[in-house]
């Protein structure tokens, strides 16, 4: 179930040690991107386009952290499911994201995790480069990945305290 980044600060402020030891093993963090003014001519073709067009619904104004965890209801059985629809483990809700648009897998020999696109319309991207359909890549903590046009950030737990460490600095 995914959390404003909000309420994940004032557990790390409460109990670090705490908030480490309940960490699922893997975190995508939507970070919203500040909203430019539109001229009044891009905000009357914005509203005559029809779908795609303006930025990503998803937490429109606040960071939201999605745990990279396996749901007992979804029968996938290659890995943990993003897409648009509520029998994804990962629930991104925006238009631009496929019903079924990747999934994650554990990678036991390097103790960390793989993406696999599934063969979405609008891809997944890591670093900026789009991924082959159904060919799995190794994440590294702190890839900036993309679906369709949600931008996210995946860690590790290490990475994501080290992530609220940074942001708590001065």
């Amino acid at each position: 179930m995914p959390e404003l980044l909000s309420a994940h600060v004032s557990r790390y402020l409460r109990n670090r040690g705490d908030l480490e030891r309940h960490l699922p093993p893997g975190l995508l963090v939507f970070l919203p991107l500040p909203v430019p003014e539109l001229t009044v001519e891009q905000e009357e073709y914005r509203l005559k386009t029809v779908t795609n067009a303006g930025p990503p619904t998803l937490g429109a104004s606040e960071a939201v952290v999605f745990p990279v965890v396996k749901s007992r209801t979804n029968a996938f059985g290659r890995g943990i499911t993003v897409g648009r629809t509520g029998n994804n483990d990962v629930v991104l809700d925006d238009g631009s994201v496929s019903r079924f648009h990747a999934w994650f897998a554990r990678d036991e020999a390097q103790a960390g995790f793989l993406l696999t696109d599934a063969g979405s319309k609008n891809g997944s991207f890591l670093g900026g480069v789009r991924l082959t359909p159904r060919k799995p890549v190794p994440l590294e903590d702190g890839a900036r990945l993309r679906f369709g046009q949600v931008e996210l950030a995946f860690y590790t737990p290490g990475g994501f305290v080290r992530m609220l460490a940074a942001r708590m600095a001065p």
